[in-house]
């Protein structure tokens, strides 16, 4: 799972729809109190604290785009089993943003 969390308007249609489909996927798995250590360390992946705030601001972006989006997310799971390090750790955008521009043509020309 990684969360961007680069403004929704610079992503791809992939990376807007994938990254809104994990935050759906890992629901279950947060549920049955998932680790994250290895989206936490060696360098941050996911932003749990965000997780709603991040999952509304995909959402928009994809109906601005005429997709279509009937999933709200359903009702987030405690956190609370987590290390607060883990659940407050923070993306660094800027690295988010140099992943991608390597990683996909399509982000590279919206990021520039």
């Amino acid at each position: 799972m990684r969360m961007w969390m680069i403004d929704p308007r610079k992503l791809c249609d992939q990376h807007l729809l994938g990254e809104h489909g994990e935050l759906h996927k890992f629901i279950p798995s947060f549920h049955k109190k998932y680790r994250v250590t290895r989206r936490i360390e060696p360098v941050v992946q996911i932003e749990l604290s965000s997780y709603q705030k991040r999952h509304d601001e995909l959402a928009e972006e994809m109906i601005s785009r005429g997709m279509n989006h009937q999933s709200p997310l359903p009702e987030l799971p405690d956190f609370s089993y987590l290390p607060d390090e883990h659940y407050s750790a923070k993306v660094d955008i800027e690295k988010s943003i140099m992943d991608l521009k390597e990683r996909c043509p399509k982000c590279r020309r919206k990021l520039e």
